[in-house]
């Protein structure tokens, strides 16, 4: 936290499924297509390593069947978004603290579910979808082995200035953790960052989030 306070501005990013969405999309569109058991045999592969989370992505992801709009019904009717999310987003705009959306999941579902709330200015980096009659396919954002390293956005925030704060709950939220200057963790990214000796809060919710950042202004102000 000491380096946060040296800085004149916060970047915030965020996890999307599992930590503003609930459940995790990819996991309930591929339980509605494949099953439960298929969805937890390709978690247990990932947690072991004998699949990279990029491998494991496009498995969950090829196991989905249907149009876009008949896909995001059926995660509007199911999903439900974090309700201190969206004041808490936008808090951060008011203060002109940017905020960021990191997801290994899809680009174009996370836009929809958000749309809404009228969160424009939330930026959103994540992966996207190919569809060719029926059949899903993912392109990733980047070449490694998780599909979408989401510490480099944390680098290049820092890199132009910003102390950086995450807020994750899982397996593709790793390097983000690694990364950032404070991280809020919940779930497989709480013991994740326990084991590794990175420091964490506990998540509860985004109103914990933004009660941490008005302390800290406070202090700097």
């Amino acid at each position: 936290m000491s380096r946060l306070l040296r800085h004149a501005a916060i970047a915030v990013f965020t996890d999307f499924d599992g930590t503003i969405a609930h459940p995790d999309t990819l996991n309930h569109l591929t339980e509605v297509f494949a099953g439960v058991e298929f969805r937890r045999e390709i978690g247990g592969k990932l947690y072991s390593g004998e699949l990279t989370l990029r491998e494991g992505i496009r498995l969950e992801v090829a196991s989905i069947r249907g149009s876009l709009d008949e896909i995001l019904e059926i995660l509007k009717r199911d999903v439900v978004i974090d309700e201190t999310f969206i004041p808490f987003a936008r808090w951060c705009q008011e203060r002109s603290a940017p905020l960021t959306v990191l997801s290994g999941g899809m680009q174009e579902v996370i836009e929809s579910l958000l749309l809404p709330y009228g969160l424009d200015f939330v930026r959103i980096l994540a992966n996207r979808i190919q569809i060719e009659d029926g059949h899903w396919d993912i392109h990733f954002r980047d070449d490694t082995p998780w599909g979408h390293d989401k510490g480099a956005a944390l680098q290049m925030a820092r890199q132009a200035g910003y102390a950086t704060i995450f807020a994750g709950d899982g397996l593709s939220d790793r390097r983000a953790a690694v990364e950032a200057d404070l991280v809020f963790a919940k779930a497989g990214l709480a013991r994740f960052c326990a084991a590794e000796g990175i420091p964490f809060e506990e998540l509860k919710d985004f109103s914990q989030v933004q009660d941490f950042m008005v302390r800290e202004l406070e202090q700097k102000g």
